[in-house]
Formats: C-alpha cells, structure tokens, sequence
C-alpha cells in the first residue's frame, strides 16, 4: 500500500519522496530544496543527516533505494542548510513502528550482503 507523504503521517514527510531520484544527477541540489521545503529541522537548526526513501512504502523484505542527505557544513544555521546527496541502493529498511503499525522512527538501513 501506498502512503502519503503528507504532514498527517510526520515519519512520511520526513523520510519518504519517490520523487528524490527523478534525475540520478540532481541528487544533490534536490537534498537542499526537498529539505528546506518539507521544513526539517533539529530544534530549528540544520539538522546533519536525513535519509530519504525513494519508494513508497511496502513489505519489510524488500530492498530501497534511499538518498542519505548529510549537511555539508556542521556550522550551518537555518535557513543557509546545504547538503550532499548520496545515492544508496539495494537496501534494507530498519522502522519503528507504533502500537497501530504505522511508521514512526527511521532507524537505519542494512546493505544487501553479497
């Protein structure tokens, strides 16, 4: 099934575009203007690392492509957050979940072995 990335669903605004990888190349233009218009922040600063899910969601065994947006300068202040874009495929999600299966927390990914 497909969830929204809308502000209803905050792990899905924060943590899902299918669009990150229309253009492989724009990655990293795209980390700064995607970032800056879904307002993610960490306490109303930069926040120094965002992973993107570049699908919409699905079963836990299939793999992802995810772009790792990390800020470029630790000293950054809002609304100057300038990230690089990092293309990772193939790999597996590690979600938290509530008590209604709905995602919360992005915890990480697992590369595919082999």
């Amino acid at each position: 099934a497909s969830v929204p990335a809308d502000v209803s669903c905050p792990f899905c605004r924060k943590h899902i575009d299918k669009d990150m990888t229309d253009m492989v190349t724009m990655v990293n233009n795209k980390c700064d203007s995607v970032i800056k218009d879904k307002n993610i922040y960490d306490n109303n600063n930069c926040k120094r690392i965002n992973t993107f899910i570049a699908s919409d969601l699905a079963e836990s065994k299939k793999m992802f492509t995810l772009i790792n947006c990390k800020l470029k300068d630790n000293n950054a202040k809002k609304p100057n957050c300038q990230y690089e874009g990092i293309l990772l495929t193939n790999r597996k999600l590690l979600v938290q979940c509530d008590n209604n299966n709905r995602p919360v927390h992005f915890g990480g990914y697992i590369k595919k072995k082999g």
